[in-house]
């Protein structure tokens, strides 16, 4: 593996200086791309943090070591004769403070194509160098939900213990991975928690703003953060609108309707039966480790033992 260490540039007003100070502990918000930014959740809540809470930019990624341009192909204009406007990506590192004065890092940018095990090691050592505490990845996935109820947020985590009474998603599958779930897998491994925030969008807005995803897994992130996240401004203004345009857009097809009613159907039933079968109890690793202690006791004492 190529040095990881070489992969992330410090910005330069920061160059020369050491890493947090022994006693800020700050959480890492990761918005990195997935499979894909549903409801374009992920760049609303981008633009908003960095638009409301004070920030600066600590550093950037090689991007051309991570990113795969022609599988991508970033923006470009082309006015009669001559190019402008490129859109180059960037994987970015951010240091803001929240609404009470909290410092948090945020990393933010398009899901790296290439390198992932150097980009995870890479991502390690600002862990470390930062004295991050915890890492909280924001993203959205495209659901069989309707818009005209709210957002359901799911979670995931280094270790299920971290997620308390948050549930997860039904059933265990293979599936290709992510460099999220990479990233997830691997720190828990060397001991650091992740915990996942995944943002329910219904799937026929998956290729439009929807501003209510953004706004429910702001609201989720902040007390699984330990941070104060404003989600007014903009963003909170345009959640209302977005539902008035879908709500006409629905008024104006049959079909659309009868799709929504039967996802509000699906819904309510899934809701209900929620309710009635509550997410059990997790053992925690030291409970675990003392009932695999007492059952190798009971084995050495042997069959005759009292």
């Amino acid at each position: 593996m190529l040095d990881p260490a070489e992969l992330f540039s410090l910005s330069p007003h920061l160059e020369g200086e050491a890493g947090q100070r022994a006693d800020d502990r700050p959480t890492l918000l990761v918005t990195l791309g997935s499979y894909a930014d549903a409801g374009h959740t992920q760049a609303l809540i981008d633009d908003h943090l960095l638009d409301r809470l004070a920030n600066h930019k600590v550093g950037n990624f090689d991007i051309d070591q991570l990113f795969d341009y022609a599988g991508h192909r970033p923006p470009i204009v082309f006015e009669h004769d001559h190019f402008r406007q490129y859109q180059a990506p960037e994987i970015a590192l951010h240091r803001l403070t929240d609404s009470v004065g909290n410092a948090f890092l945020l990393l933010s940018g398009p899901e790296p194509s290439l390198q992932w095990e150097r980009m995870v090691a890479s991502v390690e050592q600002l862990i470390q160098r930062f004295n991050v505490d915890r890492v909280v990845i924001l993203q959205s996935m495209p659901a069989p939900a309707p818009h005209t109820r709210p957002v359901h947020v799911s979670g995931y985590a280094s270790d299920p213990t971290l997620l308390g009474d948050r549930e997860g998603i039904p059933g265990i599958f293979q599936m290709g991975s992510s460099f999220t779930g990479l990233l997830t897998l691997r720190l828990g491994e060397h001991g650091k928690d992740v915990i996942g925030l995944v943002a329910h969008v219904p799937h026929y807005l998956s290729e439009t703003e929807y501003p209510d995803a953004a706004i429910a897994l702001l609201g989720q992130a902040g007390p699984v953060a330990g941070l104060e996240l404003p989600i007014d401004g903009r963003l909170a203004a345009s959640a209302p609108v977005t539902r008035r345009l879908i709500d006409s857009q629905i008024a104006q097809s049959v079909e659309a309707q009868q799709v929504v009613a039967r996802l509000e159907e699906q819904y309510e039933q899934w809701m209900n039966q929620r309710a009635l079968s509550p997410r059990p109890d997790v053992p925690t690793a030291e409970q675990i480790g003392a009932e695999v202690e007492e059952f190798l006791k009971d084995l050495n004492r042997g069959p005759d033992a009292e």
